[in-house]
């Protein structure tokens, strides 16, 4: 069953009787709830989901590349980048992979290319919004930056997310967990204490199991078939 922001709303009324929808306190303070508990999931979980793969420019004459911020028309912050590869004329890919920034200044200081064609084989995060790669391009080339970014979180214009469709158990659990803190200042958390930690039990056991699934799709649960990797084959 396709879970909707209205189910989500529609059971956390439900369960805890606050009026999410006509009292004006609780209407306003509700999408603080509902990006608490998507935050803690996405941190939690390394969800597949939200994993990119987004095309740039890797430009000639400096080894600093701008990560893009734009993805179908949205503006998006790569938190982790994973992989970068370079496609040349015929669109083949050459991978640089993860090191460190000490071992890019060591080995390719130059922000020039010290040969045709010249493609990055490792990189860096140099800030927030830049990696640093090593060896430079000899020319400009298309790059895909592969990576984790936060999707738009579920609300009354977004109304179905990856969570509200395939994690709706945890996301309703995390956001209870939310929901008890905030009803602290109507007594309830007052008259029975253990109210959060209880949904924050029953929080913990759904992660428990979608992390699982998730380690199953990467073939990293112990029951999957070991994947095939570039050091392995």
């Amino acid at each position: 069953m396709n879970q909707t922001y209205s189910d989500l709303v529609n059971a956390l009324i439900l369960a805890s009787k606050v009026d999410f929808i006509n009292n004006s306190d609780a209407v306003s303070y509700l999408p603080t709830i509902i990006l608490n508990a998507e935050q803690g999931l996405y941190r939690d979980l390394d969800l597949l989901s939200c994993n990119i793969t987004v095309t740039g420019s890797v430009t000639q004459g400096s080894r600093i590349v701008a990560i893009p911020t734009s993805y179908n028309g949205s503006t998006i912050h790569m938190l982790v980048l994973d992989a970068l590869n370079v496609l040349d004329s015929n669109n083949n890919r050459y991978s640089a992979v993860p090191a460190t920034r000490e071992a890019i200044d060591y080995l390719y200081p130059s922000d020039v290319s010290f040969k045709t064609p010249s493609f990055p084989r490792i990189f860096c995060r140099s800030d927030d919004a830049n990696i640093m790669i090593g060896p430079p391009v000899d020319q400009t080339y298309t790059g895909e930056f592969i990576g984790t970014i936060r999707p738009a979180p579920l609300s009354s214009t977004n109304t179905t997310t990856f969570l509200s469709l395939y994690c709706f158990d945890a996301l309703f659990k995390g956001c209870m967990v939310e929901v008890t803190g905030y009803m602290r200042d109507f007594g309830s958390q007052a008259d029975d204490p253990k109210i959060s930690m209880s949904w924050m039990q029953a929080y913990q056991t759904a992660l428990a199991s979608l992390r699982k699934e998730e380690l199953r799709k990467s073939y990293m649960d112990a029951a999957s078939v070991p994947p095939l990797s570039a050091r392995s084959a």
